[in-house]
């Protein structure tokens, strides 16, 4: 995928996603985007991308934290 496409990605998803540092989104998009080096037909690879990006953003963005100092907290088995 062409430099500047992940570029436009990578700030796209850092102004909808500022939890996550820039460098740390480049990272997932450049290795989303290497699944596809070798793709036959490029034309939806930087859609895949962003999206497939997005989801785990999105999944790691909504975790709920958990309070470690509740005592009614029951440990995972």
């Amino acid at each position: 995928m062409p430099e500047p496409e992940v570029q436009a990605i990578v700030a796209e998803l850092s102004v909808k996603y500022p939890l996550f540092a820039t460098a740390t989104i480049q990272r997932w998009v450049q290795r989303e985007s290497a699944r596809y080096a070798q793709a036959p037909i490029t034309t939806f690879v930087p859609i895949l991308v962003r999206r497939n990006v997005e989801r785990t953003l999105r999944d790691l963005d909504t975790i709920e934290a958990i309070d470690l100092t509740n005592p009614h907290l029951d440990p995972v088995r």
